[in-house]
């Protein structure tokens, strides 16, 4: 059997989950976050957050990110968006959202 393969790019790729509708109750909206992998061992952390966040504005213009995900041997800082750790991001994969 053969497979396909479905790569964008050698290092890096994006999925990006819309937001769910709020239903009649007023329910909160849940805000959209973007995935963002990138394995290359010659870029900094901070510079795959940055594309990671370039990225999340390209793909829903007018929204401001406030939120990275990202394993917890990755934590970094970075100006203007809040770097969480967690044990379920693996490695080299950075989601972007809003809190």
């Amino acid at each position: 059997m053969a497979t396909r393969s479905r790569s964008q790019h050698p290092s890096t790729s994006t999925t990006a989950f819309s937001a769910i509708p709020a239903d009649e109750a007023g329910a909160r909206r849940q805000l959209p976050f973007l995935m963002w992998y990138d394995d290359n061992p010659k870029v900094p952390i901070n510079r795959k957050i940055a594309a990671a966040i370039e990225a999340y504005k390209s793909r829903f213009p007018g929204v401001q990110p406030t939120l990275v995900l990202v394993n917890e041997a990755e934590l970094t800082t970075v100006e203007g968006v809040t770097v969480r750790a967690m044990p379920t991001v693996s490695r080299n994969t950075y989601w972007v959202g809003q809190k």
